[in-house]
């Protein structure tokens, strides 16, 4: 499919070059001359998630889309000459799986850099980690992690220290960060940075000293990233490309086959040229549903009013304005409230009216059980005199939502998008809400209430990107050292993969497109080493992909 979106004017210029190869799009339309198949599965248990036929042992694929879905005698009359057999000697396949809440790009920036510790156990287990990279790159070298992770999932429960890092990296610089909550440098960090215990630090940060009063490389606060990478080189516009297409190979990796995008803190206007780049040269292998974000009226209206079009294809599509649309209704892990003003519901009003004339879709982050119901007061105002009830606005997070607010938001068709933050950030919600932080978010009860819902992880800072970690979370209840913190609110298996399937689908209008496996459907798969169904559930964060397939290609396969 060719979709119209909408560039603004400042954007214009830059974004000219993007659509020239598709002139050869004609090369997209399917061969009705030929009869075979691009690529076979055989031998699978394949879990189609789709009505009419919701088992089969094999695949054929041709043109990016399933063809037929059967039996292995079917399927095995397809193969012509060129046609890729895969033998998945009875391994389970799947659905791609759909992140529809996610921050790719900004992870690019960094990720040739980052040690991932989104699994570590302990804290030899991380020093090791560090000393393998150590070994691999050149001395003087930046060697992060930025988020992903957080010392309740490991042993010891604490930060690496400085004297800990220092041993296993002397001669490079790093930062190990635990979500957006604390951070700890080493020595040669601290001295590439400069910073000392007189140093100006931003708002809300702090950091830690010694027995003598000197720095000593903890940082704690939301904005820590920025004071310990100030002295970190800034990457060019080809070295984020790189990094972009090493995050969707991780991506791929780990078993995601669709992202929904929102750029989000730390990604600046030219920044966006990174992805649109990388669509333009078509090195794409993760597609991508993307969302403008936004801080003010004036900004909105730069993405609504003056716009010029463009064009996307299913690799890469426009659908609408968030996560952040006004900075003045922005919330977060809050012990309290956050106070909203009517000055700001009006002009969150004013946006969406906007928006509704143009059918722009709007995705909004909200946690707070006050923030959503101030939001939905200015949306059912709209709704008033220009409906939106066919918008598909949405509510990310939503962790405090209540009864309540879903039927308010039924009533204007909107949907809502549930991560595991809870997975790593049970502690400080318990911290904030106390008893309120149990059971949330609901996420049973938002399936049974018939709101559309979409899984993902607000990865790779808030959360580990890995969805099968994600997916343990809203299966077991539990976070990532084991508590059960929602004990009523679990989905069965087949809830959870079709949230993280036809779910998350529903946000980019695609649920009839992708999300199961059937005929004329995008041929997004997943082999998986062991059985979705079957593994125990404490296994379930441990499964990974041996075949990823993004529209008829192997964009991953296991090495033996």
């Amino acid at each position: 499919m060719i979709k119209k979106i909408f560039m603004p004017k400042f954007t214009k210029i830059a974004f000219l070059f993007l659509c020239l190869p598709l002139v050869s799009c004609t090369s997209l339309i399917q061969d009705t001359q030929k009869s075979g198949a691009d690529l076979v599965v055989i031998n699978a248990k394949v879990i189609t998630l789709d009505a009419s036929h919701k088992e089969a042992q094999a695949v054929a694929v041709r043109s990016g889309k399933f063809i037929k879905v059967g039996s292995n005698d079917e399927i095995q009359a397809l193969i012509q000459t060129g046609t890729k057999v895969i033998d998945a000697k009875g391994k389970t396949l799947i659905p791609g799986l759909n992140d529809a809440h996610i921050h790719m790009v900004r992870a690019g920036m960094y990720w040739k850099y980052e040690v991932r510790l989104d699994e570590a156990t302990s804290i030899p287990e991380i020093l090791k980690l560090i000393s393998e990279r150590v070994q691999k790159t050149p001395k003087g070298t930046w060697i992060l992690t930025l988020g992903g992770w957080h010392p309740s999932q490991i042993k010891e429960r604490r930060m690496p220290t400085l004297e800990e890092l220092d041993r296993v990296a002397p001669n490079h610089p790093v930062y190990l960060q635990a979500l957006r909550d604390v951070g700890q440098m080493n020595t040669a960090a601290i001295q590439q940075s400069k910073i000392t215990a007189q140093s100006e630090l931003p708002g809300g940060v702090t950091i830690g000293k010694d027995a003598t009063g000197n720095f000593n490389g903890f940082i704690k606060g939301f904005n820590g990233q920025v004071l310990a990478l100030k002295a970190f080189p800034t990457p060019s516009l080809e070295e984020k490309i790189t990094g972009l297409q090493l995050v969707m190979r991780d991506f791929n990796q780990a078993g995601l086959t669709s992202v929904g995008e929102t750029f989000g803190i730390g990604v600046d206007e030219p920044d966006y040229q990174v992805l649109f780049e990388t669509w333009r040269r078509k090195k794409m292998s993760v597609r991508v549903g993307l969302h403008f974000p936004t801080g003010s009226q004036n900004e909105a209206k730069k993405w609504i009013a003056s716009t010029t079009s463009a064009s996307s294809d299913e690799m890469l599509l426009f659908n609408g304005l968030g996560e952040g649309v006004l900075n003045s209704m922005g919330d977060g892990y809050l012990p309290k409230q956050f106070p909203i003003s009517n000055q700001a519901k009006e002009e969150l009003a004013k946006i969406v009216a906007l928006g509704a004339d143009s059918k722009i879709n709007f995705q909004f982050h909200a946690t707070l059980e006050t923030t959503m119901n101030a939001m939905l007061d200015s949306l059912e105002a709209v709704h008033q005199t220009s409906p939106i009830n066919d918008l598909r606005i949405t509510f990310l997070h939503a962790e405090q939502i209540t009864p309540s607010i879903m039927a308010r938001m039924k009533k204007l068709g909107m949907g809502v998008q549930m991560q595991n933050r809870q997975s790593l950030g049970s502690d400080l919600m318990q911290t904030n809400w106390g008893d309120r932080a149990q059971d949330i978010p609901p996420v049973k009860t938002v399936y049974q209430s018939g709101l559309p819902i979409g899984g993902g992880t607000d990865g790779t800072t808030s959360s580990s990107y890995r969805p099968f970690i994600s997916m343990h979370w809203l299966i077991s209840g539990k976070n990532w050292r084991g508590d059960v913190v929602r004990p009523t609110e679990k989905l069965t298996r087949e809830e959870a993969l079709r949230m993280y399937t036809q779910g998350s689908a529903w946000f980019t209008w695609e649920e009839n497109k992708k999300g199961t496996i059937a005929k004329n459907r995008l041929a997004d798969f997943l082999i998986l080493d062991k059985d979705y169904f079957t593994v125990p559930e404490d296994d379930i964060r441990w499964l990974k992909p041996v075949t990823t397939v993004v529209g008829g290609n192997v964009v991953y396969q296991m090495q033996d």
